[in-house]
């Protein structure tokens, strides 16, 4: 692949109709306008768009492929240049993009002396070209949420990436400081055979897309000697980066089939990592059962989830309202319950279950809570069983 930058001469009618008919005739679905009409085009060069006295724009040629795109060098005389590129519908994913990125980036920084800082935006969930940036040595610097106009709907996120002048004449590349690297270390553990066929069935696709994303930075889901348990490590590069990870397993086809499989967790790098969680957990659930916390309705609000459930001894489904209702009518008198068989383990990443054997009130039971620390803990499901 031989590319090289021609720039385009606004002054010849002949260049003005060949990017007229360029940008026209193909879709760039993730612009904020897809599609642009020959009135749109003609108005944009008429108001300096596409070339002026700080604007730039360079077709983008092959040597075999011929012409494949271009791109759009804005605020030349700014010490921070912005680039738009775009490739024709059916020059993507060949890797123009990248030998285009990268002579345009020597370009600018060869040619404009006052540019010490080369930008790029794009929409947060257009993988390629953020593959782009990432493969040419540019640095993701900024999430922005709602930042991208959406024509006809909601705006989505956009994302940044730069290059520093210093980093592209030294070779090396300067990191955006972030928070703690966030892993994750554990097991998926199959009840049967066929939770373990769901598992074989969508694991590849879900290894490829995770090892996609922006910031994980490894993925590995292996089998154990053990048949139908893996072993499961991820390492991502924030917290920011593992949530939106979490968000996009929940609603992907690997979080629908798989949902229900067993897992078992540890997390560092979060706010509160899995020890943390889980003693915050636990903390709560001791509150809840000591008679000056119970007779509070504001404490027990804050402590249940407003879709909490209790199934109680007797096997009566109570609501928040009602168990608060309840309880402060009898909160009970015991100020030191016995907790003990304490069991306890991640479910999710910010969900906790907590088993244990209570000795309360002159009664013995045995109890289970499942609480979400979002980030302060809220029990969500609480059960208790008589020892007879």
């Amino acid at each position: 692949m031989g590319i090289s930058l021609t720039r385009v001469d606004l002054s010849s009618a002949d260049d003005r109709a060949a990017l007229t008919a360029f940008l026209t005739s193909n879709v760039f679905p993730f612009h904020v306008r897809a599609q642009s009409t020959v009135a749109q085009i003609e108005d944009a060069l008429r108001g300096g768009s596409w070339g002026g006295d700080d604007v730039d724009t360079y077709w983008i040629d092959d040597e075999t492929d011929g012409r494949v795109g271009v791109i759009r060098l804005e605020d030349l005389q700014d010490a921070t240049a912005m680039v738009d590129l775009r490739l024709a519908d059916g020059a993507r994913g060949r890797g123009f993009g990248s030998a285009a990125l990268s002579a345009a980036t020597d370009l600018v920084f060869s040619h404009h002396p006052g540019v010490i800082r080369f930008e790029g935006q794009t929409r947060d969930d257009n993988v390629a070209m953020r593959r782009v940036f990432e493969r040419c040595g540019w640095v993701l610097e900024a999430h922005y949420r709602d930042g991208w106009p959406v024509e006809g709907g909601a705006p989505l996120a956009s994302v940044a990436y730069s290059v520093l002048r210093r980093d592209w004449a030294s070779g090396d590349t300067t990191p955006v400081p972030r928070g703690p690297e966030v892993t994750l270390r554990g097991e998926l553990r199959c009840a049967d055979a066929t939770e373990a066929q769901r598992v074989r069935a969508h694991l590849a696709e879900h290894i490829a897309l995770t090892r996609a994303e922006p910031g994980c930075l490894s993925f590995d889901v292996d089998p154990t000697d053990t048949d139908g348990v893996w072993s499961v490590s991820e390492r991502f590069v924030d917290e920011a980066a593992f949530d939106a990870h979490q968000r996009r397993v929940a609603a992907s086809t690997w979080g629908r089939e798989t949902a229900g499989i067993q897992r078992f967790y540890v997390i560092h790098g979060r706010a509160l990592d899995a020890d943390a969680l889980i003693a915050t957990a636990w903390a709560a659930e001791e509150m809840l059962l000591h008679p000056a916390v119970r007779s509070n309705p504001r404490e027990l609000n804050r402590l249940l989830d407003p879709e909490f459930v209790e199934v109680g001894q007797s096997g009566r489904r109570w609501t928040r309202d009602a168990i608060v209702a309840a309880l402060r009518e009898e909160p009970g008198t015991d100020s030191s319950p016995l907790v003990e068989e304490r069991e306890s383990r991640l479910v999710e990443p910010d969900t906790v279950l907590l088993t244990y054997l209570l000795r309360f009130e002159n009664r013995v039971s045995r109890r289970s809570s499942l609480s979400r620390c979002d980030p302060a803990p809220r029990c969500l499901f609480h059960q208790g069983t008589p020892v007879v």
